[in-house]
């Protein structure tokens, strides 16, 4: 089976008996490309590019507050410092998670970026519904930041909430390269007095192995980035760090009934809160009685992290950026690049907080610690609190706040997409006669089912826009977890202009193949 379709190649129909998925091959079914006057079918097709004028009148027409908040960020080598372990990465700057940047809604962010990496980078601000020739996805809005060269993100934040940003080249966010992203918000209504951000990591890279061995591991015949689109040369990867990889991949699957199954492929070596490992936690203080925000971000590139506090019950306040109806939990189960605000009243003492990897051993962990106690005199507790196996609230229990709403209307567009798997290989497709045809226009109402035929979970996220989810009740998210064997439908309306990626966020099923794109068209 062949997947070319005049330059553009598209995604596979699976419809016939027996197709599998052998037409794939090594590279898998990827959608990116320049795809400006392609022809599907019969009819051209006039698709709206970075550069084009639609791009600037959707930025002219964000609330703006005129003020504007600049950052400058160096992705360079680094030796960090992980609780008495030294590894050689790449990072934003000294430690193994960025520095967070902070901004009111409908300012504007000024980053300057300076690439020092011996590769090319980028950098994708997840979440943020900004202009399309800002989203940091090469070769789709922009090209590669060049070894040795530099590039000024500039774009209106317009939705408050708790995002964060990422290298979107290779598996470059599977080292140091992300970091959180908070737009504030002036009228906020939870009532928190303060915040925290928490960024969890799954963590490899220096620890006798790299991302690009772990990825030759799983698949050897895969390199480059996103299925061979939109990275660097092939990384070289040594014998030794081969071994490291395979052990790690070859260490037996996590299992999980909240997940329906298979839970990762890759028993991470170490996990991480804020950079720091649960021997060195970055210690959170707050006044007792002080009701505090979490803002909650899994960065991980591969693992789903089960969050708690210990002594405290957790109100869920927002997700992705959208405020929910408050709901009250013991525990919540986070996916890769999801967020989540959740408030909690400051008990007096050290309270270990924990991330513990779903459905295998691992954690990482910090403390909370009221200001008027003493500090633990062993901060690791061994990531295991009661609150962990308390009252769990998944996300399709969850439900918009009524701001948040999209308002009903029946759709313009009605697609559907399969999520695969190669049989045993590692190599994941978003495939079905749909999936590289996902076009549409400015103000239309589009509706995606996402059929997972697959027997894993996938984190799937869209670029450029956040969606509803009519079986959760219209719960706003820009990532969602589909589930093994199941189907979920997200709706959204076609208000941001461009070309954009709509992928799953397990980094490693990603770089496998598993991606299309959205299309505007004139």
């Amino acid at each position: 089976m062949t997947s070319a379709l005049l330059g553009r190649r598209r995604f596979l129909s699976l419809a016939a008996a027996g197709a599998g998925l052998a037409g794939i091959g090594a590279l898998g079914a990827t959608g990116c490309g320049s795809s400006a006057g392609t022809t599907f079918g019969p009819t051209r097709l006039d698709y709206i590019k970075p550069g084009d004028p639609e791009i600037a009148a959707a930025e002219a027409a964000r609330a703006s507050t005129g003020k504007t908040a600049s950052y400058a960020l160096a992705a360079g080598a680094a030796t960090v410092d992980l609780g008495g372990r030294l590894v050689n990465t790449w990072t934003y700057g000294a430690g193994a998670v960025a520095p967070e940047l902070r901004l009111s809604a409908g300012d504007t962010l000024a980053v300057r970026v300076t690439n020092t990496v011996p590769a090319e980078t980028s950098i994708h601000w997840h979440g943020i519904r900004i202009r399309n020739d800002m989203d940091g996805v090469p070769p789709v809005t922009q090209k590669p930041i060049a070894a040795g060269g530099t590039f000024e993100y500039r774009f209106v934040a317009p939705d408050p909430g708790t995002y964060w940003y990422h290298s979107h080249s290779g598996l470059q966010a599977d080292r140091g390269l992300f970091g959180a992203l908070i737009v504030e918000d002036p009228g906020d209504t939870t009532g928190a007095d303060a915040d925290a951000v928490l960024v969890l990591d799954d963590w490899v890279d220096g620890l006798g192995t790299t991302p690009d061995a772990v990825m030759a591991a799983l698949n050897p015949d895969l390199h480059g980035g996103h299925a061979g689109h939109g990275a660097a040369a092939p990384v070289q990867v040594g014998a030794g760090e081969a071994a490291v990889a395979a052990s790690l991949t070859a260490a037996g699957h996590g299992e999980s009934p909240v997940l329906g199954g298979m839970a990762q492929h890759i028993a991470y070596p170490l996990h991480l809160i804020n950079g720091r490992p649960p021997n060195d936690p970055a210690v959170i203080t707050a006044a007792p009685g002080a009701r505090l925000r979490l803002r909650i971000i899994n960065a991980g590139a591969e693992t789903p992290y089960r969050f708690a506090v210990a002594g405290h019950r957790l109100t869920v306040v927002a997700v992705d950026g959208f405020d929910v109806v408050p709901a009250e939990a013991d525990t919540i189960l986070i996916g890769m690049a999801q967020r989540y605000d959740v408030l909690v009243t400051v008990a007096s003492g050290a309270w270990p907080v924990v991330a513990a990897v779903e459905g295998r051993p691992g954690y990482a962990s910090t403390v909370l610690r009221s200001s008027d106690s003493v500090p633990l005199a062993d901060p690791d507790i061994g990531g295991v609190i009661p609150e962990l196996r308390g009252q769990l609230v998944p996300e399709g229990e969850l439900r918009p706040a009524q701001h948040t709403r999209l308002p009903n209307r029946p759709p313009d567009r009605d697609y559907a997409v399969d999520l695969l798997q190669a049989g045993d290989r590692y190599v994941w497709a978003m495939a079905g006669a749909d999936a590289g045809d996902l076009v549409m226009k400015q103000g239309e109402r589009v509706r995606i089912t996402m059929h997972n035929r697959s027997t894993m979970w996938h984190p799937m996220h869209t670029h450029g826009h956040t969606f509803a989810i009519p079986d959760y009740g219209g719960l706003r998210r820009d990532t969602v977890n589909v589930l093994p064997g199941t189907s979920l439908t997200i709706e959204f309306d076609a208000d941001n202009p461009g070309e954009w990626m709509f992928h799953c966020h397990n980094a490693y099923h990603f770089e496998a193949g598993m991606t299309a794109n959205l299309m505007y068209v004139r």
